[in-house]
């Protein structure tokens, strides 16, 4: 009898030891990210903010590549990584970054940092009430923190780093700081990357999906970082009789009125104004705009387009003049982003002139398109409307601020105004800005695009420029 239980002990032994490695191989893969940040203050770019030191997690996928949040590493001057019960650090440095998913990409030139550790796998979407478990380095701690929780909601949510819209998924353990970045693992596999919590409630986090991070790494496979497809359209709902009635949409079909569809749209050229869009890739739209991912989670038509890389091609079934109607459309670059800097460790150009404050509207500048629209809609229209449908603008430069003095007054409340052009030339760039400021002349004559003019006095400039750059304690007049 002693000799059966002794046989079932060391059985029962071998068998949790082999459920165990995969467990062991995961928390392995987890990794403590250490960060020096020094971010640039794009309202005053000649300077930047104080240092400080933060710290994330991350996980170790294919490719000897660490996968983290955009937010934990984001102005990183100096990285440090070290793996769960390791306490070896080495360098890391950032080789992808996007701001819309709020994930990146760290590389170590080591490679004995990835000894004995495997790639995490990554896994599909979880299913409402799945259980999942959080594996990070929260503060408080130096070691490996494990939480459990279950998935509770699967919706598109706002993105806190960038406001970006996009599918989310909610479970019940909290994500603290210095959890994000870290790995959500579902039956041995990646099921998310923790990114954020909820200051006002315990208990909630939230991860960024596995749908989400197969399209960045897909976009990134060519070494290059594009960002999600431009959808841009404007849409409105089909839940009003009258309306569909207006349109001759039959009760049994659904789907979206298209009002208008901006120039930097990835769809131009494909949809029109008053087409009613019923189904993406083969998925009906019902009338509030959302699709069904599966029987238990819904999102909205644009995320199914916007999560497709440059090159893939989208499937829409539209309703014009009463006809149904199916095209294709391979999905380009579009411009949208060309005219704006985009990476995050770039130094902002600036250039004064009088106590105007010249620069290129970064991406981190506007931080999003919706903060863009609600904050300053004549820039989102200019953006939109009139600037990205004249091919000749290679760069959008503006007027950030002025620094108020004695030779602009009148002009001290200016600012985020785009240049169209100095007297009467037109602006394509930040070098021609200063090109034309080259020029002897009497007078420089800014226009916005609003039509506003700026008078500049050319008499006694040189001096009046060094004495602001004196009063400001501004090093120098330019960068570029």
């Amino acid at each position: 009898m002693r000799f059966y239980s002794l046989c079932l002990s060391f059985l029962t032994f071998l068998l949790c030891s082999t459920l165990l490695l995969p467990a062991q191989d995961l928390e392995r893969s987890v990794v403590k990210i250490s960060i020096t940040k020094q971010e640039y203050d794009y309202s005053q770019p000649w300077q930047k903010s104080k240092q400080s030191k933060a710290s994330g997690s991350g996980c170790i996928i294919e490719g000897n590549r660490i996968l983290t949040c955009a937010h934990v590493v984001e102005y990183g001057e100096f990285i440090e990584v070290r793996k769960a019960k390791d306490n070896r650090r080495y360098t890391a440095s950032v080789a992808f970054l996007s701001p819309e998913y709020d994930l990146a990409i760290l590389t170590v030139d080591d490679d004995a940092f990835f000894n004995k550790s495997k790639p995490m796998p990554i896994g599909g979407l979880p299913n409402i009430a799945d259980k999942v478990t959080v594996l990070g380095f929260p503060t408080g701690g130096n070691d490996l923190s494990i939480t459990s929780g279950i998935v509770s909601r699967i919706e598109n949510i706002e993105y806190s780093y960038d406001n970006y819209n996009d599918l989310g998924i909610q479970i019940d353990a909290a994500i603290n700081p210095g959890n994000s970045g870290g790995p959500v693992i579902m039956d041995t596999a990646l099921a998310g990357v923790a990114f954020q919590g909820r200051s006002s409630s315990q208990s909630i986090g939230y991860m960024v999906p596995t749908t989400i991070i197969k399209s960045f790494l897909r976009d990134i496979a060519d070494s290059t970082y594009e960002g999600p497809v431009p959808v841009l359209l404007q849409w409105q709902n089909l839940e009003n009789p009258a309306l569909r009635k207006c349109y001759g949409i039959s009760d049994t079909a659904s789907g979206v009125l298209i009002n208008k569809i901006h120039h930097c749209s990835a769809l131009t050229g494909v949809l029109q104004p008053d087409d009613i869009l019923l189904s993406v890739d083969s998925m009906d739209i019902q009338n509030d705009g959302s699709v069904a991912l599966n029987a238990n989670v819904k999102t909205t038509f644009e995320t199914i387009i916007k999560n497709k890389s440059v090159g893939d091609t989208v499937s829409l079934t539209i309703l014009r003049d009463g006809l149904d109607t199916t095209m294709k459309k391979v999905l380009e670059y579009s411009r949208s982003k060309d005219l704006l800097v985009g990476k995050v460790d770039l130094a902002p150009k600036y250039y004064i002139q009088d106590g105007f404050v010249f620069t290129t509207p970064s991406y981190y500048y506007f931080q999003n398109e919706s903060y863009w629209q609600y904050y300053n809609p004549l820039l989102s229209y200019y953006y939109y409307g009139k600037i990205l449908n004249t091919p000749d603008v290679e760069e959008l430069v503006m007027i950030s601020s002025v620094l108020p003095d004695k030779s602009n007054i009148g002009y001290h409340d200016i600012s985020n105004k785009i240049v169209a052009r100095v007297n009467t030339y037109p602006i394509r760039n930040f070098n021609d800005l200063v090109k034309i400021f080259a020029h002897v002349t009497d007078y420089f004559v800014i226009e916005d695009t609003e039509g506003n003019k700026y008078v500049l006095d050319t008499k006694d400039l040189a001096q009046t420029n060094a004495e602001i750059l004196r009063k400001y304690g501004i090093p120098q007049q330019m960068r570029n």
